[in-house]
């Protein structure tokens, strides 16, 4: 089974806000939405690799609970059927079999997945003012720890978004392609936390040799400590990644009109008060606009890591 490393809580509830707003029709066609007597059976597909440090039953009960008391309000008869997929196999092969609407995943997961014929990717997200996410190495300015082939044997602490899978196989690829072989054997030990200031302040202080984290978290601790960004240097840095994408398939909507009701108010969210609270509930700044060539730059890691993969290590 692929590892796959887990993300953060707002990416969960990422999930949450688009099937509340997706069943959020226009005043104009209200009186059509509310025809409907039975309830609409709505199927979500949800990486695992999409959240992170939540329990898996708790997460699916809670977005259950949300969608199907809010869409009341907008005169839906909801059934939410959300199914959370630990490996990348298994949720294609679901895909292949089910009508799952909505699907919320990595962009290494749906690049690997052969669905693109009736799944299309529509979004993806802007935090912390960034749209995708670059991946940085730090160590401390007066560690003498300058390039990446200084950290061989030391303890690095990794934050969650870098060991999501477009994170996790970056770093792999640069140890391969400077010949210095896989993180497992490379470093001495790799923690994985939850918190920027977990993964950047033990560097900060001296108790770690490095740590990767993402830009966009980074320059959220600089600006809440400059000497963060006075004390610490950029040993490397990735390209900026669309690491996260929100795919919409032509299957399992109410009416003929639903899917494009979804794109339209995904788009206008950032304008109508509900969006509003909902991006400051989740902490995300919006939902950005994505298509397929925005993914060449993992396209393209894609490439570079399997054919380093093949070469056998040093």
């Amino acid at each position: 089974m692929t590892r796959l490393c887990l993300n953060r809580w707002p990416e969960c509830c990422l999930l949450t806000a688009l099937a509340l707003l997706l069943w959020s029709p226009p005043p104009a066609r209200s009186a059509e939405t509310n025809l409907e007597t039975q309830p609409i059976i709505f199927h979500v597909g949800m990486a695992e690799a999409s959240f992170h440090n939540v329990n898996h039953n708790d997460a699916a009960a809670a977005f259950r609970a949300f969608l199907e008391s809010e869409s009341l309000n907008y005169g839906y008869k909801i059934v939410s059927d959300v199914q959370i997929f630990e490996d990348t196999p298994t949720f294609e092969s679901a895909i292949r079999q089910q009508p799952i609407s909505l699907l919320v995943m990595d962009a290494w997961q749906y690049l690997a997945m052969d669905i693109h014929p009736q799944v299309k990717m529509f979004f993806t997200i802007s935090e912390n003012r960034k749209i995708g996410r670059k991946y940085l190495v730090l160590t401390r300015r007066d560690s003498g720890l300058k390039t990446l082939a200084d950290l061989r044997g030391q303890a690095i602490v990794k934050l969650d978004t870098a060991c999501e899978n477009v994170g996790e196989h970056w770093l792999a690829t640069e140890l391969m392609a400077a010949h210095l072989g896989r993180p497992e054997t490379f470093f001495a030990s790799v923690e994985e936390v939850a918190k920027p200031t977990a993964a950047v302040l033990p560097v900060f202080f001296g108790k770690k040799s490095a740590c990767v984290v993402d830009e966009g978290s980074f320059e959220v601790m600089k600006e809440l400590n400059p000497q963060v960004g006075q004390r610490l240097q950029v040993v490397l840095a990735s390209e900026n990644f669309n690491s996260i994408v929100v795919c919409l398939s032509d299957k399992g909507w109410a009416n003929a009109h639903a899917k494009a009701d979804a794109i339209k108010a995904l788009n206008e969210m950032p304008l109508t008060p509900a969006g509003q609270q909902i991006l400051t509930l989740f902490k995300l700044d919006k939902f950005v606009p994505l298509n397929e060539a925005q993914l060449l730059p993992v396209q393209k890691l894609r490439a570079k890591y399997e054919s380093l993969r093949k070469k056998p290590s040093p």
